[in-house]
């Protein structure tokens, strides 16, 4: 199996949604290769033409693109392992939750780290992010992240879902990690590897947990990160 994954100007792979399939196949126990492309490559991955996004996994023959549909398709391909996205209205609840990280999680993040995730970035890719966010957000990368001193705290009272369950188990999934572990993860991982900004109190629960997320599979969250090995 190939990961496809995106790196940064320091050879670092820092997308949220790569580090959830990353953490899922480290789950499993599954090997895999990973193939690092920047921002720029992505039009022109699929030898079809096929449009794909990052992360994209191929095995074999198969193309398969978006992180949930990765998870499904390695439960399904390698039904032995242990699952990820169970059935039914587990996979449903899974999915809810993934909305919460993207549009609570990940959203928030965004604007604590925009212009460091920018400066980051390959040159050849610095131009596309900017015009493609900056659309998004309707002002610029700098103003994105301006005053995000001020605004922290109110990204830390958001975790508050996260933080009452993590105070009585040591991890989302209870008391070993799962997929929700995973989801979350993703958001501040992207945020280390991409960012200098402490994004995270260090006696937040929350804190506590991320660093027990890094150290999961001997310590596959720091192995990847060069960038951040003096954090």
């Amino acid at each position: 199996m190939v990961l496809i994954d995106l790196i940064n100007a320091n050879g670092t792979h820092f997308s949220p949604n790569s580090w959830r399939v990353r953490m899922a196949l480290a789950h499993k126990g599954l090997a895999f290769e990973v193939r690092d492309i920047g921002f720029m490559d992505v039009p022109s991955l699929h030898p079809q033409g096929e449009k794909v996004t990052i992360p994209t996994l191929v095995h074999g023959e198969r193309w398969v693109t978006d992180s949930f549909a990765i998870v499904r398709y390695l439960d399904e391909a390698f039904p032995n392992t242990p699952r990820l996205t169970g059935t039914g209205s587990e996979t449903a609840l899974l999915q809810f939750f993934q909305n919460w990280v993207q549009t609570t999680v990940h959203a928030g993040l965004a604007r604590l780290i925009m212009q460091d995730l920018h400066r980051s970035l390959l040159p050849t890719d610095q131009a596309y992010f900017r015009e493609s966010r900056e659309r998004i957000y309707k002002m610029t990368i700098e103003e994105i992240q301006a005053g995000r001193e001020e605004r922290v705290a109110a990204f830390h009272k958001s975790l508050q879902p996260m933080r009452q369950s993590l105070q009585a188990q040591p991890f989302l999934g209870g008391a070993q990690p799962s997929y929700a572990d995973y989801l979350a993860f993703g958001g501040f991982q992207w945020a280390r590897i991409s960012s200098t900004f402490a994004v995270l109190n260090a006696d937040d629960v929350v804190h506590t947990w991320f660093e027990r997320c890094l150290d999961l599979y001997g310590g596959l969250g720091r192995q990847d990160a060069a960038a951040v090995a003096t954090r």
